[in-house]
């Protein structure tokens, strides 16, 4: 849990299962987190060697976040999660 279970971190990853992603794009993907959380993120999913960050030399200089095999490894796990969540959300969950 402490590798995949950081706010945003399980959607960061599953925007990225697709191919690269530029960080503005992603930020618009993720919506409703700032771009500094989002940046902090990628840093430390980089850290754990489940993204790779790739600088793509055109003009203007771009970044672009793309997952690692390691990465790819957690992608089971995340999406056995989100149909585990599409199944409760008709339930009356307790009010927190």
């Amino acid at each position: 849990m402490r590798i995949i279970g950081g706010k945003w971190t399980g959607s960061i990853l599953w925007h990225l299962k697709d191919g690269p992603v530029r960080f503005n794009d992603l930020a618009r993907m993720v919506g409703g987190a700032s771009k500094k959380m989002i940046s902090t993120r990628l840093k430390e999913l980089e850290g754990n060697g489940l993204i790779q960050r790739s600088v793509v030399d055109t003009k203007p200089v771009t970044v672009e976040y793309s997952i690692t095999a390691f990465g790819e490894t957690a992608l089971k796990t995340l999406d056995e999660l989100r149909i585990w969540s599409e199944g409760i959300q008709d339930r009356n969950l307790p009010a927190e």
